[in-house]
């Protein structure tokens, strides 16, 4: 069995419980950390899912079928404009962004609802960056990639992070 878990250390750095978060899925890569305190788990496979995981285990995962079915690799977080922005480790793959179309009870945005869109960077304009909508995020039968042909891909998409309005 395949699982996803937590360790808890001490404020020494002593290790004091680990338990899983997340079992039952295939080869999840980087993921990332969302500012609602909950872990982003990607699948590194073709048609992957990313699973909303509880870190603290005090509620099971939930697929977010809006973030894509796709080789998923990092998830960084703009707390700023409230998006997501995702990777895609192939030798032809994309980068994503995730709009929610709502925000939950607390602010943040909602994973089960969206618009996610793939980048296109303009290099005869000045390498301008514009998105467009995947037409089906969830589909298994056509890569995610493969649905604009407008857009930029790049060989193996790995981490990513945001700070201070910069995804890097």
């Amino acid at each position: 069995i395949l699982r996803v878990g937590a360790l808890c250390f001490d404020h020494l750095g002593k290790l004091v419980d680990a338990y899983s978060i997340l079992q039952n899925t295939n080869n999840n890569c980087a993921g990332g950390a969302t500012p609602w305190q909950t872990w982003l788990s990607c699948e590194e496979i073709p048609y992957g899912a990313v699973w909303e995981c509880n870190p603290f285990g005090r509620q099971p995962p939930v697929i977010r079928e809006a973030l894509g079915r796709f080789k998923h690799e990092a998830i960084a977080v703009d707390t700023r404009n409230l998006q997501l922005y995702l990777t895609e480790d192939e030798p032809d793959g994309c980068l994503y962004r995730y709009t929610a179309i709502s925000l939950d009870s607390a602010g943040f945005p909602n994973l089960e609802t969206g618009k996610l869109e793939v980048m296109q960077v303009l290099h005869d304009q000045g390498n301008r960056v514009v998105w467009h909508a995947v037409r089906n995020p969830s589909a298994n039968d056509q890569p995610t990639r493969k649905q604009s042909v407008l857009a930029t891909h790049f060989n193996g998409g790995e981490g990513i992070w945001y700070q201070n309005g910069i995804v890097y």
